[in-house]
């Protein structure tokens, strides 16, 4: 009995990565999510084999704290090796521009001081 006890807690503990609900980045390819946000909406995706080099992406989702937010997206997009390049941010609203390579990822998050869980994001791509 404990032996399938702790194959049972083995199994749950490995599927816990996987029930997130949404991946790390866009299409499996090098531009991160914006974390603890659902994705919506993409607008002019163009990808040049695992990057993408243009598109727009709207996201919806709680920020209870929007410099905890940023902060977390800033990890992500630097681990992906993406450069911050200048970054805005104000009570409700912050503005992350990040570059790599010969593109541009402008990442605006703004909270919805009403509804926080309402809050929402956009990553524009440019090339």
């Amino acid at each position: 009995m404990r032996r399938i006890t702790a194959a049972i807690a083995t199994l749950v503990l490995c599927a816990l990565p996987a029930c997130r609900s949404a991946p790390d980045m866009v299409l499996q390819t090098d531009l991160p999510q914006v974390p603890g946000m659902t994705p919506r909406d993409s607008d002019g995706l163009r990808q040049e084999g695992d990057r993408v080099v243009a598109g727009q992406f709207s996201y919806k989702g709680p920020v209870p704290a929007l410099r905890e937010r940023v902060a977390e997206t800033m990890v992500r997009f630097e681990q992906a090796g993406w450069a911050l390049a200048s970054q805005t941010v104000t009570e409700g609203t912050a503005v992350l521009v990040y570059r790599k390579d010969t593109r541009v990822a402008r990442v605006e998050i703004i909270r919805n001081g009403v509804q926080p869980k309402m809050s929402t994001a956009v990553v524009t791509v440019t090339k």
